[in-house]
């Protein structure tokens, strides 16, 4: 089977990594409201911004990454079902695409270009695929029972 690259689904593949990143630091801040929510409650007023900050720069450090993983197995396996062809090709690229916006927010951030960047982002590129791959397992299954 030829690959031609006419036949990815472009806008897809971008919205898919995009919103992977988008979605990660969502959650991380939404978590980090919620704390700044409970020490507003317990101050009975304004809480304490340094507490806040430093929970927010202690929890994103760790639970970015994972959530980040976390979405780009789940939205590259969902995102692919409905190419129907070239899946775990449309997988791929969605894990290279998430894992070059997930290196460019870190480096924007102030992080430096390291072997552990490059790791995060092999196995960005891995569980982008590993998701297009379930995908498509999952078609063929339904193709063969015709139930």
């Amino acid at each position: 089977m030829k690959l031609l690259l006419t036949n990815i689904r472009w806008l897809r593949v971008v919205v898919s990594s995009l919103l992977i990143v988008l979605s990660s630091f969502l959650v991380v801040t939404l978590i980090t409201a919620g704390y700044a929510f409970i020490l507003a409650f317990e101050a009975h007023g304004k809480p304490d911004q340094a507490a806040i900050n430093h929970f927010a720069s202690s929890i994103s450090r760790w639970m970015m990454p994972l959530f980040e993983l976390f979405f780009t197995f789940v939205i590259s396996f969902i995102s692919t079902k409905k190419t129907m062809n070239n899946v775990s090709i449309h997988g791929l690229l969605i894990g290279i695409l998430a894992g070059f916006f997930s290196t460019m927010m870190k480096i924007g951030f102030g992080d430096q270009f390291n072997y552990r960047i490059y790791i995060f982002f092999l196995i960005i590129v891995g569980l982008g695929f590993v998701g297009g791959f379930f995908s498509q397992r999952q078609l063929a299954k339904k193709i063969k029972s015709p139930a």
